[in-house]
C-alpha cells in the first residue's frame, strides 16, 4: 500500500510540471501584410512562467510582452514599419493579441487584453 501511495505521488509530481508548461506559453499568430499585398503567415512562441497573468500587475506584464512580440511580428516583412502599411499592421497586431488572449483562457487577461 505504502509503495502503492509513493508511486502514485510521483507520477502525480511528474504531471504538474508538464501542465504547468503547457499553459505557460502562447503561440502569436500574424498574417503580415506586405507591400505587395499578400500576406505572409508567421508565429512566435511566447514564454510566461515569470508571470503570473490572472493578477492585474502579470497580466499588464504580460500585455506588455505579447504587445511587442506582435508588433515586430506583424511589422517583419519589407516595408512593415513604413506609413503604406500602418493600418494593416496595427489589425495584424490587434488580431494576434486577441487570438493569443483567447488561447490564454485567463479571465483577469482577457479582460485587459480588448
Amino acid at each position: 500500500m505504502k509503495r502503492t501511495l509513493v508511486a502514485a505521488l510521483l507520477v502525480a509530481a511528474a504531471l504538474v510540471p508538464a501542465a504547468q508548461a503547457a499553459t505557460t506559453t502562447v503561440e502569436v499568430n500574424g498574417l503580415t501584410p506586405t507591400l505587395s499585398g499578400e500576406k505572409v503567415k508567421k508565429r512566435v512562441i511566447v514564454k510566461f512562467d515569470d508571470i503570473n497573468p490572472a493578477d492585474k500587475q502579470g497580466a499588464q506584464a504580460l500585455l506588455t510582452r505579447l504587445n511587442l512580440v506582435a508588433t515586430n511580428l506583424c511589422a517583419s516583412n519589407p516595408g512593415g514599419k513604413g506609413s503604406m502599411l500602418t493600418d494593416k499592421v496595427e489589425k495584424c497586431r490587434a488580431d494576434a493579441i486577441n487570438q493569443a488572449a483567447k488561447d490564454i483562457d485567463v479571465p483577469e487577461f482577457t479582460a485587459i487584453a480588448k
